[in-house]
């Protein structure tokens, strides 16, 4: 099922770059089943000075907050964005008007609710037993092949 005007997707993946690497494939199948569309990459201060002018499937990346179960940092031991800054991010990120979000980081405790908050006008991603559901959700299966999982998520929105 490919989504019709899709214009601009938001992909939730804010962990390490052996994380990235493993999302790769799905990156690539979603660039080739929405070639026109904006891929902004919810990420991590390394992925904008690492992604940053270099060809591939993501257009822009976009640093998220320190927040617990989404963008845990090593370096400030669980320090987390202070509440405004949070709500600025939401903020700015709504006026972006995703067209599709994805949450391709985890079983979705945490990133499910922080994904919602974007605003998107369809949300795809996979869930836990205790996570709230998207749009498109498939089970969170712990032993599943992360690669397998994340192109599973693409899937559900058209990408093969």
């Amino acid at each position: 099922m490919t989504l019709l005007d899709i214009r601009k997707i938001a992909v939730l993946r804010a962990n390490a770059i052996g994380d990235f690497i493993f999302a790769l494939p799905a990156l690539a199948s979603l660039r080739a089943a929405y070639p026109a569309a904006e891929i902004v990459l919810l990420g991590q201060p390394w992925h904008k000075r690492f992604l940053e002018g270099r060809p591939g499937p993501v257009d822009r990346v976009v640093v998220v907050p320190r927040k617990r179960g989404v963008r845990e940092d090593r370096e400030t031991a669980g320090e987390q964005d202070p509440p405004e800054a949070v709500e600025r991010f939401f903020a700015e990120m709504r006026d972006e008007r995703f067209d599709l979000a994805l949450q391709m980081h985890g079983g979705g405790r945490n990133t499910n609710p922080f994904l919602l908050q974007l605003g998107a006008r369809v949300t795809a991603g996979s869930a836990t037993a205790d996570a709230p559901r998207l749009d498109h959700t498939l089970p969170y299966i712990y032993w599943q092949h992360e690669i397998a999982r994340l192109l599973e998520v693409v899937g559900m929105v058209g990408a093969r």
